[in-house]
């Protein structure tokens, strides 16, 4: 594998075709923005909602180190890949440094820090997303959680790793002994979604778990700790490398219908494949 952080930007250019060098590029960035966010942590905890601001509601926050995570990562992409194009949660669409020549349309989508919630209040599940589509296929998925020290990552036909290992989804086949994971939208306070098919789940699966954070949530799916993952209202910076991640590690990923739109419709369905019909069953069901 090429050391492009070694070569500098002239061997940008020379690495847009190599999947695997792209993500040792993207391993190193998320650990640099990752350091960030450890450095934040403490700082935001020990001053519990004086740094905060809030996006659409009081249960959406955003810190001063979102912000100063995604410039980071936005900074070093635009270094190493100047012709990709850039999504953040906090920045939207950012303008290409350098136009493509190619036809292939590099795209990433960044989540310089999934779980501000979390973050804010000192508890330790929270990390850097980013993943990159090459023409809308999810390609490229590293998820950093720096308080743990785990590093996800994986490349379209490369498979998944944690830490360099590899991993794999879970052997469970039946609902009734799967551990599942959701999320619930920012608008929980005021809607009901996401509490019909909970329940549904409540009722058919182990037990259920939300932790606050959808990256690692399709992390422990495609590590075989949790076994199947849904949510709805998620945008793309959430789920893009948790998409790769799943499907590398032998799982499946899809919408709540059992097709591709997830990153288009915001209804997302991770498992370790042999649950999965099973699931879009209950989520079917739960929405009559």
């Amino acid at each position: 594998m090429t050391n492009i952080t070694d070569k500098g930007l002239a061997a940008a250019s020379e690495v847009d075709g190599s999947l695997t060098d792209i993500l040792s590029v993207a391993i190193t960035i998320a650990r640099g923005a990752g350091a960030i966010l450890r450095e934040g942590v403490v700082t935001i905890a020990a001053n519990r909602g004086a740094a905060l601001q809030f996006k659409t509601s009081e249960i959406d926050p955003v810190t001063e180190y979102d912000v100063r995570s995604e410039k980071y990562i936005v900074g070093e992409l635009n270094k190493y890949f100047p012709e990709h194009r850039i999504v953040g949660e906090e920045g939207g669409a950012y303008e290409v440094v350098k136009s493509r020549t190619s036809t292939a349309a590099y795209q990433w989508h960044i989540d310089p820090l999934d779980g501000t919630v979390n973050f804010a209040h000192g508890f330790s599940i929270f990390c850097v997303s980013m993943g990159l589509l090459i023409d809308g296929v999810p390609s490229v998925g590293v998820v950093y959680s720096p308080i743990i020290d785990e590093m996800f990552a994986a490349a379209r036909g490369h498979g998944a790793t944690r830490n360099g290992a590899p991993i794999r989804v879970s052997p469970i086949a039946t609902l009734k002994r799967s551990l599942l994971i959701t999320g619930f939208p920012y608008d929980s306070h005021t809607s009901d979604s996401n509490v019909p098919e909970f329940l549904g789940f409540q009722r058919t699966a182990q037990a259920t778990r939300r932790i606050g954070s959808a990256a690692l949530d399709m992390c422990y799916v495609a590590a075989g700790q949790m076994d199947g993952y849904w949510e709805s209202k998620i945008k793309p910076h959430d789920i893009a490398a948790g998409i790769v991640l799943i499907r590398e590690a032998g799982g499946a990923v899809t919408d709540y219908e059992g097709g591709d739109t997830m990153l288009t419709s915001g209804r997302i369905v991770g498992s370790n494949g042999l649950l999965h019909n099973a699931m879009l069953d209950v989520l079917k069901k739960s929405q009559l």
